[in-house]
């Protein structure tokens, strides 16, 4: 039986390479991709996942259109980062049809299928978690009937990316995070900002010029999109490593292997601070009194990322 995964994504470049991963996997069943404003806004988003879908030759998979504002109304975008479209201004998306979308609104779909499919489903949530704190509030059972939910998003150490101390997912969003960390019983996994700034989960740059060079249409689509995101990190920042956050999150969640540091702790998120709102606050030495609630990962396996890297773009 194949593993039913129910993805939830602001679809940029990170996203993009995310989902040609998770349908890559032979044993992975993606029964359905939630769209959330983000990266871009939410119209946009479901055009670049409805690409994603077609260059891999996969329609059949339902999307649906979530949120196009956080839950306190406040919009965040990312596109100086991912590219006006999102797509690293490939326009690669914007002929799209978009009556290919479902009419279910994303987060009743996503309570719909959680009850289709209880104890089964694994949520990997890749974007502002305003879709999953909706569904949660939607229908109070949505965590219980959930298998387990990977999240890539928040941060350890208060570095942000989008405010000074805040991750972008989070930040977008504090008061969905904030719910989502709360409310969720079931185990959940988190894929933290600062992974991603080290070797203990990012790629040499002479891997990451031969796996943009392959001549295949999943290879091809992948430069198209990346070149923007390079841009910014290769020359900009002049980051030694290539990185890709969501790609990583995806990769822990499809092959828990690949998370070889752990640590169990209980997260939550500052909603009040005028400099730290939406920063993830972890409670390292248990002042709080309270039962960890993730399981955060501190290391990966990158060379097992890598080799499932070189054949989601065959």
């Amino acid at each position: 039986m194949k593993r039913k995964f129910l993805i939830d994504v602001d679809t940029g470049v990170d996203d993009a390479q995310a989902l040609m991963l998770a349908l890559s996997i032979p044993d992975i069943e993606v029964i359905g991709i939630t769209c959330v404003s983000g990266n871009v806004d939410v119209d946009q988003v479901c055009r670049n996942t409805l690409k994603v879908l077609s260059v891999c030759n996969r329609l059949d998979i339902p999307v649906y259109r979530g949120s196009s504002k956080s839950l306190a109304g406040i919009v965040l975008e990312a596109s100086y980062y991912h590219g006006k479209d999102g797509l690293g201004d490939s326009y690669l998306s914007k002929d799209m049809d978009m009556g290919l979308l479902q009419r279910e609104p994303a987060a009743v779909a996503m309570v719909s299928l959680i009850n289709k499919y209880p104890g089964e489903i694994t949520l990997v949530a890749l974007a502002p978690l305003t879709n999953v704190a909706l569904s949660l509030r939607l229908d109070p059972s949505f965590g219980n009937k959930l298998k387990e939910v990977f999240i890539m998003g928040g941060n350890t150490e208060g570095r942000g990316n989008s405010t000074v101390s805040a991750e972008f997912n989070f930040g977008a969003d504090p008061e969905a995070a904030f719910v989502t960390l709360s409310d969720l019983p079931c185990p959940v996994t988190m894929i933290p900002w600062e992974l991603n700034l080290t070797e203990a989960s990012c790629h040499p740059w002479n891997w990451f010029d031969d796996w943009i060079s392959h001549n295949t249409p999943k290879a091809q689509f992948n430069k198209a999109i990346t070149h923007i995101a390079v841009y910014r990190q290769r020359v900009e920042m002049k980051s030694p490593f290539y990185r890709s956050c969501d790609l990583t999150a995806m990769a822990v969640a499809v092959d828990k292997s690949v998370a070889i540091g752990t640590e169990s702790v209980y997260a939550t998120v500052e909603l009040s601070g005028t400099l730290t709102r939406g920063q993830m606050v972890v409670d390292w030495k248990g002042f709080l009194g309270k039962k960890p609630n993730v399981i955060l990962v501190k290391k990966v396996n990158v060379e097992r990322a890598r080799q499932m890297y070189d054949e989601m773009i065959k």
